[in-house]
């Protein structure tokens, strides 16, 4: 890791994994990453069910994990639909593409049965979508990530994926969106990360890394500026293309922005955000920084994340989502009370 001078040192002892799951995701708050709020009925609800099940454990819970699954593929499909809206309304072109280090040896039951849906549901909406998974399955977890400390991409991992990245933005080269804003339009922070660090963080697995955001809230070091000038393309998702454990200029999305100088790359990425919270980035700031390419950076887990405890627990929103009978039947089959 590169030596800082005068910057802020913050040491987390949280964990993180390669599963962007409750436990693991509380880096983003506990590093003060991204500010939030806190509502009375949205707290009562994260006290009153604090697991979270993963869609693995959903998928292997019988009839009643297969019908929340079912409910949950459904909300993913009503937020994919919301996001082509929103990219369709700025003229900016949406992919898809689904990329996760859990393949090959790792391969679980959520990502055999997401993949085929998330690639269908693409379809479905008229987008492009390209699964990675398969590529990425010819290296073993210690090629491409942290491993055995930690399950989220290496250097190395990350160059691999910047490699796959590399021809589907340039199969889109030309494409521009159509919508400007004004200076009174757009609001001062276009991602979700504070602004203006320049941080040392470690998730408690001893592999520090340097966090750098630029003014507007996106991890990178220079802001955008307006009228653009170059193809700008926004990568939104979790950690996946956030890339915790690597230094800014080790992520795919800077590897990505050294090969293409004749574009404007943003990594969007905040660990644990869902596809819920991606719609919400993308309506309220993100759109505003004018993006040509939307690039959803999604994985079968993020299907399970539509579970009413892992939409409170991590959701920016912080709206309160109570169960339906069906999710809370799940819940009780699976956390029975002690």
């Amino acid at each position: 890791m590169r030596t800082m001078i005068g910057c802020f040192i913050l040491i987390s002892v949280c964990t993180i994994s390669c599963q962007d799951d409750p436990k693991n995701k509380q880096e983003s708050q506990n590093n003060s990453v991204v500010t939030e709020t806190v509502d009375i009925e949205h707290e009562t609800l994260l006290k009153t069910y604090p697991q979270v099940p993963d869609a693995s454990a959903m998928l292997n819970a019988g009839d009643t994990g297969n019908a929340v699954y079912r409910l949950c593929q459904q909300r993913y499909t009503d937020q994919l639909s919301a996001l082509k809206k929103e990219a369709d309304g700025i003229g900016a072109k949406l992919l898809v593409v689904i990329l996760s280090p859990e393949v090959g040896e790792a391969a679980t039951v959520s990502l055999q049965k997401g993949v085929p849906f998330i690639l269908e549901a693409a379809k479905k909406e008229g987008l492009d979508a390209f699964d990675m998974t398969s590529a990425l399955s010819k290296y073993t977890p210690q090629q491409i990530t942290q491993m055995p400390k930690d399950g989220h991409w290496s250097a190395d991992g990350a160059k691999i994926v910047a490699s796959l990245f590399q021809p589907i933005i340039g199969k889109y080269a030309a494409h521009r969106g159509t919508k400007t804003f004004t200076e009174t339009e757009r609001p001062k922070l276009l991602g979700d990360l504070d602004p203006n660090l320049n941080m040392a963080l470690d998730g408690g697995k001893d592999i520090p890394y340097q966090l750098i955001t630029n003014s507007q809230g996106f991890r990178m070091e220079q802001p955008l500026t307006f009228p653009k000038t170059k193809q700008r393309i926004l990568f939104i998702g979790d950690s996946q293309i956030y890339s915790p454990f690597l230094d800014n200029n080790q992520t795919a999305a800077a590897l990505l922005q050294l090969q293409n100088a004749d574009k404007e790359i943003i990594n969007g990425g905040v660990i644990g955000y869902t596809l819920d919270d991606c719609v919400g980035l993308v309506a309220q700031k993100a759109k505003y920084a004018e993006p040509d390419i939307i690039v959803l950076v999604t994985n079968p887990n993020d299907i399970g994340d539509f579970y009413f405890t892992q939409r409170n627990r991590m959701g920016r929103s912080k709206k309160a989502y109570t169960p339906t009978g069906t999710e809370l039947a799940l819940y009780k089959q699976l956390f029975p009370a002690k």
